[in-house]
């Protein structure tokens, strides 16, 4: 009997130990992305941010200058359908090591978001402003625009710059985030937008189908835009001539997708198109501009798949002209 007892005990120890061993490395794993804290260091790294309306954290990786100076800007890059923020900071951390004294100083901020808390693409392209079945529209507070806006509060809070707007950048997914955002968060703090290389767009007409118009014919409705603060917005839509190849049925997540064009460089036009003519009937001042580029949607034959560095090249001089050592043709 003591020698079961003492089997058993042992057992109890070593399980016990194991488990202690599995914790300690899961969060030194987890320490090591520096995901860990609501804490910003200078330099590379990434913080919790704690979603005020849901029990979870949004990670955000994010470049902090050794200098934060009086007019430091802050500038956001919204990641594509893969959800890799990580690389679209690095992406842009690339644009500090660009020669040139008028080069600007500013946060880069990469916010996550995952696919368990904002699943598919109606949880992030659409900006998760309905549930799944788009019947529903969920509390404003539980979109993910309104965590763009938070995360800029707190990292104001945080670091005690005095910026009163930001930089809004998104490839891909994150383009066709960026740009709903500006038509239905017109009062949200971007000084200005950039959505490049979307597949899928949400045009400002009543006459379309909702999500690539404003039509809705089941469940709840779209809430009310403000049209005028939203064409004052200054935005940008770059595309890049290369991507003139027929996008695959996997990109047409709903079925008016293919009404606006067979490929990217079409769709971003056919949008910039149809928008600036809305516009121009309700006499609105159209502060959105449209910009082409010799890039492909992504670099071929990379592991993982990365956005083509002139899309980012090109943000950032739309972002800061004066930038030195850019190429944006």
């Amino acid at each position: 009997m003591k020698q079961l007892f003492a089997f058993i005990t042992i057992a109890f120890l070593y399980f016990n130990f194991a488990h202690l061993l599995n914790v300690s490395g899961s969060v030194s794993a987890h320490s090591d992305n520096s995901c860990t804290l609501r804490v910003l260091k200078k330099g590379e790294g990434c913080f919790l941010y704690k979603v005020e309306a849901g029990n979870f954290s949004i990670p955000v990786y994010y470049y902090l200058p050794n200098q934060l100076e009086a007019n430091t800007k802050v500038v956001f890059a919204m990641h594509g359908e893969k959800r890799n923020a990580e690389d679209y900071r690095n992406d842009w951390r690339n644009i500090y090591n660009r020669k040139g004294s008028s080069n600007p100083n500013f946060i880069l901020l990469a916010p996550q978001f995952e696919q368990k808390w904002y699943p598919l693409a109606t949880g992030y392209n659409l900006g998760n402003m309905f549930t799944e079945d788009l019947k529903i529209l969920n509390p404003r507070n539980q979109w993910a625009f309104t965590e763009i806006e938070n995360i800029f509060d707190f990292v104001k809070r945080s670091t005690e710059v005095n910026a009163t707007n930001y930089y809004l950048y998104g490839h891909s997914a994150g383009a066709q985030f960026v740009h709903r955002m500006v038509i239905f968060m017109p009062h949200a703090h971007i000084k200005k937008a950039i959505a490049a290389e979307a597949g899928s767009y949400t045009i400002p007409d009543e006459h379309t189908d909702y999500p690539c118009g404003f039509n809705k014919q089941t469940g709840d409705q779209l809430s009310s835009v403000d049209l005028k603060t939203t064409f004052n917005t200054p935005m940008t839509i770059i595309l890049g001539t290369k991507d003139n190849k027929p996008l695959s049925d996997m990109h047409d997540t709903y079925k008016c997708d293919a009404q606006q064009g067979s490929n990217r460089l079409a769709r971003g036009e056919y949008f910039y198109t149809q928008t600036k003519s809305i516009a121009n009937n309700k006499r609105e001042d159209f502060q959105w501009t449209l910009k082409k580029v010799t890039a492909s949607h992504i670099v071929p034959k990379t592991n993982p798949p990365i956005e083509d560095p002139m899309l980012v090249s090109c943000a950032a001089k739309e972002f800061f002209p004066k930038l030195a050592g850019v190429n944006c043709k």
